[in-house]
Formats: C-alpha cells, structure tokens, sequence
C-alpha cells in the first residue's frame, strides 16, 4: 500500500490543477471494490459531497492503490478521520488523507509558480537545505505518530441515533459510557479522539455533530457528547439525579453487589453533570449504601456494624469486600442445606427401620393367628370324619341285603339273591331271619 500524505496530497491536487484545498487523497486495498465504489463509500459514511475521481495511482499488478478525488468544499478535519474500516468482515482499512500546505512552498516553486516534485529534488545536489530536512523529519514524525495511535486503537461500537435500535448497533446509554471511557483512556490529541468519536456515528447521528461543529467551528469533544446527549440522552439535570439517588433503594432479592454497580452509575452521570467532584464519589457512595440497603441484608448490617470508615474505600474496594461476604455466606447456606438433607435422609431411615419392625411384630401376629384357625379348623374336620367312620362300622356291622351274608354290601354281592336271609328296611321290616328278633342278619357260621 503506498503512503501518501498530506503534503502528498496537496502536490498531487496542484499537479493536476485542482484547488488542493479541495482535494482528498484515499489510500489502501481496494480489492474487491471498484474506485466507484471506494469514492461513494467514502462519501456516504462521512458527509461529502459531489466527490469526483481526480487521478489514480495504480501498483504493480496495475491495482488501485490510491484515488485523489475532488469535493464541493474544504473538507473539515475535525469531522472526517483519518483511517476508515472498508469491510469489518473482510478486515481492510482506508486511509483518509487530507491536503496540508507546504511550510516552504513558495522556495520550492519554480520561476513558474509550479512546484517541484518532492522525490526528483535534490537530485545531483548533496547538499540538503533546513526546509527539506524539516520537511523529512515533519513525515517520519507524522508516520510514526501515525502508527502509534492506531497500534491500541479499537474502534468503538457503532451508533446513528435510529429507533428501533439496528442490528450491530449500541443504544445511546451504552455507547455513551464506552465513548467517555475510552475518550479517557486514549494517549493521543483531543483532535484524534474527536475524529475517533465521529468515525463511529452514522445518519442522524453524524447530523448532530455537525450541526454543533457548524454552529461552533472550535467544538470539542465534549462539546460533541453534550449535543448527543440533548438529542438522545436523559434531560435531567443535578437536582433530579440527586433525587433518584437519595430514592434508589435495594430491590428485596437483589444482592447487594448489583446495588453498588446502580448506585455508582446514577453518581457518575451526577459527577458528568457536575453535581458532585470525584473526589466525593466514594464517600456519597458509602453513604447511600448504608441508608439504601436492606436492613435483613447479612452483608449490609455487617457494614453498618462497622460504622463510616475514614476514608471511605474506594469502588473496587468495596465491590470485592461485598462479593466476598456474600461468597461466604452463600457457601454457609450451602452447608447448611447439606446437613439438613444429612438429617432428614437419616430420620427418613430411623423411620423405615421402626416400620420394618412393625410390619414384622404384625407378620408374627399374623402367623400366630393363621396357625390358631388351622388347628381349630383340623379339629372341626376331624369329628365328622369319625362320625362318618363311625357310621361305616355301623353300616358294615349289617348283612348284604341281597344274600343277607356279611362282609360286602348289595352291590358288591355276585351271589344270588336269598330273600329268606335279607333283613327288612328301615320302616319296620322284620330280618330275613324269623328266629332273630333283633333284625340283624343271621350269621352263617351260627345257623345250624
């Protein structure tokens, strides 16, 4: 990529007689993008008007590596940076190089008033004037700072001010707070923070700041947040921060870590207004936390039994003092709960040892009481087996009604039927036998 600055642009805008005030060089890898498109996008993201492709310079591959185009008017420092993300996915960056008058134009003009290319002077001279050097020294400078401030630098989230807020995009409150941060936290001039500032605003957003840099061409940064935050910001003022500070209380569920990131929140946008110096922030923070928290928060009263230390720490101070009292009382919470199921699993099984002792007291009882009715049952049983059997003696005891001979029954008897020996039925017949009055059978063995 070939570096050009602004001293580069200047020439290159007088060498093809166009007002270099007007002129702006853009340098870097064009690849995938046609100079058309390199110029609209250009424009598009930054404000310029009617740019027009002036010259270009190609590379060895005969690529563009450099477009110097024309505007409609000077272009203002302060609102167009110097390096520009071309394609966040693909990685490329621009350069934005804006024209800078030689310090030592009209020695380096010839008798003609057209000036001589920097790269063919001094050819054939070994002597080097106090301008040329200066003129050396003033780019090897401005490369370097170059390089230096874009080495740490992280571009900040973009924001145009749309609603709803776009997709990629930060709301305000959010961008706001990354914007002063790292506004702090840059070591480069307040002209480069402010171009760092408006290289992440879009549509109406970038409206605004230009407005404020119109109405007030010696803007600062600050000048620039202050108008952001008239058009999309709160409009409170000290008294009403002050306010919601003195009723901005602990939420019941809320930890009391959470509430000192709220509490600090509302004193900064109090500090940035200047209703209090940062001096007091700590001491208002303590405050507050000892009248806003929770009277059954642990870690609170354990605060409050300390009473108001002097000096009063400082926000990372107490913010780890808090997170480690609440790390220990979760951690005795969790302990607890472990003993309690230690003891209700234990309960639970004294209670199932006690029922498994029931259950076998009442099994014992229960065969107990099945072996009384099996006894008592058996001897039920038995009675009418004898009765029965009793009654078989007796049944045996008779004659065959057929033979009327003992020792088998009428149909059992293969014998012929003998009715002289058969005894009379049961309702009054006389035995077979006339010389038995007793009606039984006579017996065979007996009968002469």
């Amino acid at each position: 990529m070939e570096v050009l600055t602004g001293e580069d642009v200047y020439v290159w805008g007088q060498t093809k007689k166009k007002d270099p005030r007007r002129c702006i060089g853009i340098g870097g890898d064009f690849v995938g993008f046609s100079d058309e498109d390199v110029v609209g996008k250009t424009g598009a993201l930054y404000g310029i008007t009617r740019p027009i492709i002036v010259d270009k310079r190609r590379g060895a591959a005969g690529e563009s590596v450099a477009i110097l185009i024309e505007i409609e008017k000077e272009p203002d420092a302060n609102l167009i940076p110097h390096m520009m993300m071309a394609d966040e996915n693909m990685g490329k960056k621009w350069r934005i190089i804006l024209p800078v008058r030689k310090e030592n134009e009209v020695d380096d003009a010839g008798p003609s008033g057209a000036p001589v290319n920097i790269s063919e002077k001094g050819k054939g001279d070994s002597n080097v004037t106090g301008g040329q050097f200066q003129t050396i020294v003033d780019r090897v400078v401005s490369q370097l700072e170059s390089w230096h401030y874009e080495g740490s630098y992280r571009r900040l989230r973009i924001f145009s001010g749309i609603v709803p807020v776009p997709t990629g995009e930060d709301p305000y409150e959010a961008w706001k707070e990354a914007a002063v941060q790292q506004a702090e936290e840059w070591q480069c001039p307040d002209q480069i923070k402010r171009q760092r500032v408006v290289e992440s605003l879009r549509g109406p957003a970038m409206g605004i700041v230009q407005a404020a840099r119109q109405s007030n061409p010696n803007a600062t940064l600050e000048t620039y947040l202050e108008a952001l935050d008239y058009a999309y910001g709160t409009l409170e003022d000290v008294g009403d921060l002050i306010s919601r500070l003195h009723h901005t209380f602990q939420e019941p569920g809320e930890k009391l870590s959470s509430y000192v990131i709220r509490v600090d929140k509302l004193l900064y946008k109090i500090v940035d207004k200047g209703g209090i110096s940062r001096e007091e922030v700590d001491k208002s923070r303590m405050k507050q936390l000892l009248r806003g928290a929770l009277t059954t928060d642990s870690v609170a009263q354990k605060l409050r039994c300390s009473g108001t230390r002097e000096p009063a720490p400082a926000f990372n101070e107490l913010l780890k003092e808090v997170k480690q009292e609440e790390a220990l009382i979760e951690m005795r919470e969790k302990t607890i709960k472990k003993i309690k199921v230690v003891q209700s699993t234990t309960e639970i099984n004294s209670l199932e040892d006690k029922l498994l002792k029931m259950m076998e007291e009442q099994n014992k009882k229960i065969d107990q009481f099945i072996a009384t009715y099996n006894a008592h049952s058996s001897s039920q049983n038995n009675s009418p087996n004898e009765n029965v059997r009793g009654k078989r003696n007796t049944f045996s005891n008779r004659g065959c009604f057929k033979c009327g001979r003992f020792g088998h029954r009428a149909f059992e008897c293969n014998l012929n039927q003998n009715i002289s020996r058969v005894p009379k039925n049961s309702s009054g017949r006389e035995d077979a036998d006339q010389g038995n009055g007793r009606g039984r059978p006579v017996d065979p063995t007996q009968a002469s």
